[in-house]
């Protein structure tokens, strides 16, 4: 699984949780971790925070690990940085999806669809509230933890994603993806800090000179004679 497609997949997993405060769902004084995390995500309108990610492919016995910074301004701008394992930048803004690999001096831009593998987070990070409508949400069997399992299979997306908890925060400290075929990535949280300012201009991606931008639309096959869909 490549870092860029992880990035995205885990961006919308950050995306659900950190805010601040552990509470209950006032109209209903549910204390689930599902309403604290709503609860505590609320809040939120910027987020930054350090990551480590460790990826271990199915049949292969050596997990590979990588790191980095995530930025975060809500409702649809997000920004991961690897800076460890993989040089990549990746940018979300609105449905605008750019991978940048400057080891290639190359950056690819997509947009995001009901087809695409990095549409599941996109959804979560829109509307929190709203989680019920894409997984089903269980408390996991260890404290402070949620499993969510998608109502509807998006192919390449997560089978299962369990978040942990922070006990004192409600603030999402682990993720766990799940995808078919048997690989998992275990990503870690630290330094996390919410409404803090951001720079806009870091969710803009400024290709550097030399850049080979490449359209992924274009890379599809076209109708003879005729323009693609």
């Amino acid at each position: 699984m490549r870092p860029a497609r992880l990035a995205m997949l885990l961006a919308g997993g950050l995306a659900l949780a950190p805010g601040m405060g552990l509470a209950a769902d006032p109209a209903t004084g549910d204390d689930t971790p599902l309403a604290r995390l709503v609860a505590a995500y609320t809040p939120v309108r910027t987020l930054t925070a350090s990551f480590t990610q460790e990826t271990r492919f199915a049949g292969f016995p050596t997990p590979r690990t990588y790191g980095g910074r995530l930025d975060l301004s809500r409702p649809d701008r997000i920004r991961w940085d690897y800076t460890e394992g993989s040089g990549q930048q990746v940018y979300v803004a609105g449905r605008i999806l750019t991978v940048y690999a400057p080891e290639h001096a190359q950056a690819i831009v997509s947009e995001l669809n009901s087809a695409s593998d990095s549409n599941v987070p996109v959804q979560l990070l829109a509307d929190v509230t709203r989680l019920e409508d894409t997984y089903r949400a269980a408390t996991g069997s260890e404290p402070g933890s949620i499993v969510l399992t998608p109502l509807r299979r998006v192919p390449g997306a997560p089978e299962r994603v369990t978040l942990w908890l922070d006990p004192d925060t409600s603030l999402i400290v682990r993720v766990l993806l799940a995808v078919p075929g048997g690989s998992t990535s275990d990503i870690r949280f630290s330094d996390v800090h919410v409404n803090v300012a951001i720079d806009p201009a870091r969710f803009v991606f400024d290709p550097p000179k030399g850049t080979h931008v490449i359209r992924a639309a274009d890379l599809m096959p076209h109708p003879p004679g005729g323009k693609s869909p």
